[in-house]
């Protein structure tokens, strides 16, 4: 799918390893969401943000792909 945010990306679904959430991110400009139903241009987090807001660093390397085109 492609960013509605950014319109520059595609949104992947992959999952946080340090707890098993998945999410749904845009692979150029981060944006965030929790449903692949909310992915919308508005509505979404910044990754960084919400990844240092649950303890996390913002680094991929916190991911992992789960698909590259949900």
């Amino acid at each position: 799918m492609w960013c509605p945010r950014c319109d520059q990306g595609f949104v992947i679904k992959a999952r946080i390893k340090a707890n098993n959430e998945i999410i749904f991110l845009c692979e150029e400009c981060d944006a965030t969401w929790f449903k692949i139903d909310d992915v919308k241009a508005k509505g979404y987090l910044d990754y960084g943000t919400y990844m240092e807001s649950i303890g996390l660093t913002e680094l991929w390397e916190e991911i992992e792909v789960v698909d590259e085109r949900p």
